[in-house]
């Protein structure tokens, strides 16, 4: 332990007590330390157990979820909760629990990991379990295609050569990345939501991987997840360690291996996400399927992803999505797949204004035909408010039932045009969702 390391973690801790004090990010105590030190983080020592997890879509939810019930079982446990998955933010929550030996006490240490930056990662920490949960077509204009994701994790894992890696059995992507080693699946089977043709705006995987056959299903949970194989070379679906099945949306309950866990999340998504925590907890070590269910029976998925609160007393349900397709259609069938009498759609879309980036393109692979019937009215607001009215025409929305205006401030009142339950898609990725929740809140800004 160097003498570099130690005033490199007390000047990051000093940053990231200032920063809680004044209600400042989180990343910036990593920024300076990495700048200060870039091998900062090769130098931590780790007492316990390191889980990392990745992939497109749910890592947040995942990662907090595995925390919760770690600790639940009485283990202690050091996570970057608020999904600071970058190397700085990384950096600032693992400096931030350093002890004066340069370790890490924790019995569990949970990393959320941005896919395309776990090479970068990888150089310093070495996990001992890898979960990825899923690889998806995902901010086009910063990823790309989900095959050069692939690749950038691909070279992340080569890091890890004795880390287990914990992989979706439904995804002919993500599971590729076994790359000859044994890793442990976790897979679901067909539930309600499932079904037989591809109903999603987008599908990743039409063809085989290995030979370049089109690749069969048998169903779909969503996108390209689901029981599928390749009728030319033999790639298929592999044998799960960690079944779910039997999945009830009503309460969110699914048997894992004969294990009834409840969950309470109604989104098939979400229940994907659940049993991928159970299996890399249980894959650990660390906990049984029996406390994993006790204590993932009182998890709360964070406010800033769904949320649900009252507009002049109609119910309102927020529903926070990434800049992807398969984020907002995902959103859309938990809005359509409830059962109420009438339905209105809220589709808030901005610029991604954290990178600044305006490139929209991904709003057109969106399904947004599977509103037509579903809902009465949408209300397109933000700054690309004309462009998700645009998306909605082309898919034969008809034009007087939608209402647009890029003025947020306008949003009660728009609101008062239409009737029934109201399910917001907030697809602007950080682009201040709490102004218009304030304004339906309480109509001020």
């Amino acid at each position: 332990m160097s003498i570099r390391f130690m005033s490199t973690a007390t000047m990051s801790r000093g940053l990231s007590r200032v920063g809680a004090v004044m209600g400042r990010g989180t990343n910036l105590p990593g920024e300076v330390a990495l700048r200060m030190y870039p091998n900062v983080l090769s130098e931590v020592r780790f007492r316990g157990t390191v889980i990392v997890v990745t992939g497109s879509n749910g890592k947040t939810t995942t990662s907090n979820m595995i925390a919760h019930v770690m600790r639940s079982a009485g283990l202690t446990v050091l996570n970057n909760a608020k999904g600071s998955n970058m190397k700085p933010g990384i950096a600032a929550a693992v400096l931030g629990a350093v002890g004066r030996d340069g370790s890490v006490d924790s019995d569990v240490v949970v990393l959320e990991v941005d896919e395309c930056m776990a090479r970068f990662v990888f150089d310093d920490i070495k996990p001992d379990y890898l979960l990825v949960l899923n690889l998806l077509r995902d901010q086009v204009t910063r990823n790309g295609h989900p095959g050069l994701v692939f690749d950038k994790l691909q070279e992340a894992v080569d890091k890890i050569p004795d880390a287990t890696l914990v992989l979706n059995a439904n995804d002919p992507i993500s599971q590729r990345l076994s790359n000859g080693r044994a890793p442990v699946y976790f897979g679901m089977e067909r539930c309600e939501r499932s079904t037989s043709t591809c109903e999603t705006g987008t599908q990743d995987m039409k063809v085989c991987p290995r030979c370049f056959h089109a690749l069969e299903y048998d169903y779909y949970h969503y996108n390209h997840l689901g029981k599928f194989r390749c009728p030319n070379c033999g790639f298929a679906t592999p044998a799960a360690d960690f079944v779910g099945s039997d999945a009830h949306l009503s309460d969110g309950s699914l048997l894992i291996d004969g294990t009834r866990v409840t969950t309470g999340f109604t989104a098939p998504y979400n229940i994907f996400n659940a049993l991928g925590a159970a299996a890399v907890c249980c894959a650990s070590g660390a906990l049984t399927l029996d406390q994993f269910a006790s204590g993932v029976s009182d998890f709360d998925v964070a406010k800033t992803r769904i949320d649900s609160f009252e507009f002049d007393g109609r119910p309102v349900t927020l529903l926070m999505t990434k800049l992807n397709a398969t984020s907002l259609d995902q959103s859309i069938s938990f809005a359509i797949g409830r059962p109420d009498a009438e339905k209105t759609a809220v589709l808030y879309v901005n610029n991604a204004l954290y990178t600044g980036l305006k490139d929209i393109s991904w709003l057109y692979d969106v399904a947004f035909e599977r509103l037509r019937g579903a809902v009465s009215k949408v209300v397109c607001l933000g700054t690309r408010a004309l462009d998700a009215a645009a998306c909605l025409k082309v898919a034969g929305f008809p034009a007087k039932d939608i209402i647009c205006d890029t003025d947020v401030s306008r949003t009660r009142e728009l609101l008062r045009q239409t009737s029934g339950s109201i399910y917001v898609f907030a697809a602007s990725a950080f682009g201040n969702e709490g102004r218009l929740v304030e304004e339906m809140r309480n109509g001020t800004l």
